[in-house]
Order: structure tokens, then sequence, then C-alpha cells
């Protein structure tokens, strides 16, 4: 892949969408390229929520999607709750179990007082005199480390 025609062809290739990551090293000055592509109307780049990256995507002009006004207000009109609280509520109204229990465990932590979890340090590992050490023959490297009996 050498210019925008390239990479707009290989884009059109893959309906399933290319990740931008897979793109970056194809030629310098790519990620510019597929930026003027998006200006213009020929690909859209999509975040994938579970990767985090843009997913490049071919806009084909023969499907054109016409979403009607009504739609658009009454999608606009939702309310998002604020609190995961609320999320788990309208789960069990729903009849559904919510994997977590936010109130329990908030209740629980403000009885007892706990503050959040922090993550525990590593224990520092203890050379014996039987530890196999690489890099033996670099002795400087090894002077001041604390070996136990």
């Amino acid at each position: 892949m050498k210019s925008k025609q390239d990479l707009l062809f290989l884009i059109r290739k893959v309906p399933e969408g290319v990740p931008t990551e897979d793109l970056e090293h194809a030629y310098s000055g790519i990620l510019t390229d597929l930026q003027d592509r998006k200006a213009s109307g020929q690909v859209w780049l999509l975040m994938n929520n579970e990767s985090q990256e843009d997913i490049a995507y071919h806009n084909d002009s023969k499907v054109r999607m016409k979403v009607d006004d009504d739609v658009k207000v009454l999608f606009r009109s939702i309310e998002k709750p604020r609190e995961f609280v609320d999320v788990e509520r309208e789960l069990q109204k729903a009849g559904m179990k919510p994997a977590t229990n936010t109130v329990k465990r908030k209740a629980a932590a403000a009885v007892q007082g706990v503050q959040p979890k922090k993550p525990k340090a590593k224990k520092q590992r203890n050379f014996t005199k039987r530890t196999k050490l690489t890099n033996a023959h670099m002795p400087e490297l090894f002077q001041n480390l604390p070996i136990s009996k």
C-alpha cells in the first residue's frame, strides 16, 4: 500500500473494518490520508469499545440511510441513569438479577468504615547462596544484594 487510492481499496475490500493500528506502518502519512478520507466522507472511523482503537469502515455511497426526526428525538429523550444503582434497580424491575449489588457493597463499606483496597506491595525477593544468578560474569551487579542464609 503506497497511496490514498490503495488505502481506500483496502478499506472497501474488508467489510468488517480495518483497525488503524494495522495501517499505521504501511507508509508515512497514512494517518493524515485516513483523516482526509474521513473528512471527505469516504471512510468512517469508529472506536471499538473493547480495544479503544479506531476502526476504518468504507462509507458506501450507494447505501444511504435516512433516520426520521421522530426517531432522533426519541433517542435523544432517553434519560441515562446518573448512578449505577439506578441501573441495578431497573434490572430488578425487569426481573433480571444484576451481576453486582452496589447498594449492599456501599452499605457494608459505610458500616465498617472500609476504605477502598490498596494494591499489595510486592514482597522483595531474598537471594540465598544457592540461588543461581544469571550474568555472573558481572559481579558488580550483585554486590549489594541481600543474601539470606
